[in-house]
């Protein structure tokens, strides 16, 4: 009989008594619902850990009409962008109780992001995020599809009329071609994002745009996939075409790995050859060689903000428009000036002193 109860799950009744407190107290900790004193808080926690407490959220969502859920519909969460924007989403959803089920968008367009919303929608989630490259016409039509359900899109072409968290893409292309265009580039090849990524191909558009302002254009073009592979595939095909670049703006960091390798194969010096630029900042951007110069998008906070316009669409507000969130350009040694040399003696000299100070 004692092992039985020993082994029966705690109940919220368990942790008020151990507590101290009243289960309206447990209640409003365990689902961060009202304010309650820190220090409760903390023996509140300390006996939902003691008892290793777990909340019915099923049987809570029932009662409630809600599952505390929310679906998270994107592409392979193996690219930075995706993996990024997940753990931002989760976090913030976490911090106020709600679950977060991630299903794989597994191509582009209109009927496999319905695919996969519906596969999120018979989990019974509340919400949805939807981190899949959509045109105003397909996001509108998703928006009908699931009427019943609030939805918050990630990956639509700015001025959709639907929800919407942002970054501005197009703005950070502007930053690459610019930097590239002010070391005096002329001769400026890319690799873009594929066809079918509607969004993203606003990238394309500004980095045409500075280039055409300056009386250029790009002298060659690849598309590529978002991988390293198709980066190091979209550089051997710039190459074999024959036309001559001095700079290189790349889709997203994982695309630029791929270009680094191709050119470091043909015995081609970056930044003395070609100067190469990518897109995201990745974790490893920083580390290559040489390290990338890139343009940053801070995932985990667009993350988080678009999860708060859920919330608030869940809790039957209606949420402001929210502004662009905006890109930064980090400048590496990937870039350099069309006839700049790096000096590798002034840079061991440099590495040795500070070998030598440390």
């Amino acid at each position: 009989m004692g092992s039985e109860s020993a082994d029966k799950p705690a109940t919220l009744a368990d942790v008020a008594r151990l507590a101290g407190v009243s289960q309206q107290t447990v209640s409003r900790v365990v689902n961060n619902t009202g304010p309650v004193a820190t220090r409760t808080r903390a023996r509140v926690s300390e006996a939902v850990g003691q008892l290793n407490y777990v909340p019915n959220r099923l049987a809570q969502g029932l009662a409630r009409r809600r599952s505390h859920s929310i679906g998270f519909a994107t592409n392979d969460i193996a690219l930075h962008a995706p993996s990024q924007l997940t753990s931002g989403i989760e976090r913030a959803a976490r911090e106020v109780g709600y679950s977060l089920i991630v299903s794989i968008v597994p191509d582009y367009g209109l009927g496999s992001v319905t695919q996969t919303l519906r596969v999120l929608r018979e989990r019974q989630v509340d919400g949805l995020l939807i981190n899949a490259s959509l045109s105003r016409a397909d996001a509108a039509e998703i928006r009908r599809r699931f009427a019943d359900v609030p939805c918050v899109f990630l990956d639509v072409p700015p001025g959709t009329p639907v929800h919407a968290a942002l970054l501005d893409q197009r703005r950070g292309a502007v930053l690459a071609a610019e930097h590239l265009t002010r070391l005096g580039h002329t001769r400026i090849a890319c690799i873009h994002a594929p066809q079918d990524a509607v969004a993203e191909h606003s990238r394309l558009q500004g980095w045409q745009d500075v280039l055409s302002n300056q009386g250029l254009s790009l002298v060659g073009q690849q598309e590529g996939d978002w991988s390293p592979a198709s980066g190091y595939r979209a550089t051997v095909a710039l190459l074999a075409s024959g036309v001559a670049f001095s700079g290189l703006l790349v889709g997203n960091d994982q695309m630029a790995v791929g270009a680094l390798r191709a050119l470091w194969e043909r015995g081609l010096r970056v930044p003395g050859d070609v100067s190469v630029i990518g897109y995201d900042d990745t974790a490893e951007s920083a580390l290559l060689i040489p390290p990338l110069s890139t343009v940053r998008q801070d995932f985990p906070t667009l993350g988080r903000r678009a999860f708060h316009h859920l919330k608030a669409l869940l809790d039957g507000q209606e949420p402001q428009t929210m502004p662009l969130t905006q890109p930064e350009l980090v400048v590496r040694a990937s870039t350099a000036a069309p006839d700049e040399r790096p000096d590798w003696r002034t840079a061991l000299k440099v590495l040795e002193t500070h070998l030598t100070n440390r």
